[in-house]
């Protein structure tokens, strides 16, 4: 088991790299790598490739599945230069089960859906997805939701 309170940062971001990640996130923290922890993204090699190449250069970008990522993550030195980015709240609540447990989660992007609402700026959840991240809070997780580093935050709490 691992703490990630000394990681870079640990996302939420439907879109994964994008123009936010690249033109703010990137420039307001010093990241070496991207590690995006999304099963499918894992087994799929062109996807992998457009995420590298949406990355500023410099930066690593890697992709591993939850089941898989326990040990690699865990052997990673200087994890302040590391960016974990997930699609779901879902993959986040797997995530801290296999033994990953951060302190800190960025929700910054969630996409409308089915079954979903819109609960803050780019930011939409079901109540199935509200329950994952309930689950986390409970553990000690604190959730904040925020698109871009200056910008009006919310406390996940301030919603439930």
């Amino acid at each position: 088991m691992i703490t990630i309170s000394n990681w870079g940062l640990v996302r939420i971001d439907d879109r994964l790299i994008h123009g936010q990640v690249i033109a703010v996130w990137c420039r307001h923290q010093t990241f070496k790598r991207i590690i995006v922890i999304d099963d499918a993204v894992a087994k799929d090699a062109f996807m992998q490739q457009v995420l590298r190449l949406a990355a500023p250069s410099g930066i690593t970008v890697e992709a591993m599945e939850v089941a898989a990522c326990v040990e690699p993550l865990n052997a990673i030195p200087n994890k302040e230069n590391v960016m974990l980015l997930m699609k779901t709240p879902l993959t986040a609540k797997r995530l801290y089960e296999a033994g990953v447990q951060y302190t800190e989660l960025n929700i910054g992007g969630i996409g409308m859906g089915p079954g979903r609402k819109n609960v803050f700026k780019n930011i939409a959840m079901s109540e199935e997805e509200k329950g994952h991240l309930k689950d986390l809070t409970a553990k000690g997780v604190n959730i904040t939701l925020l698109t871009v580093p200056g910008e009006k935050s919310k406390s996940f709490k301030d919603l439930i």
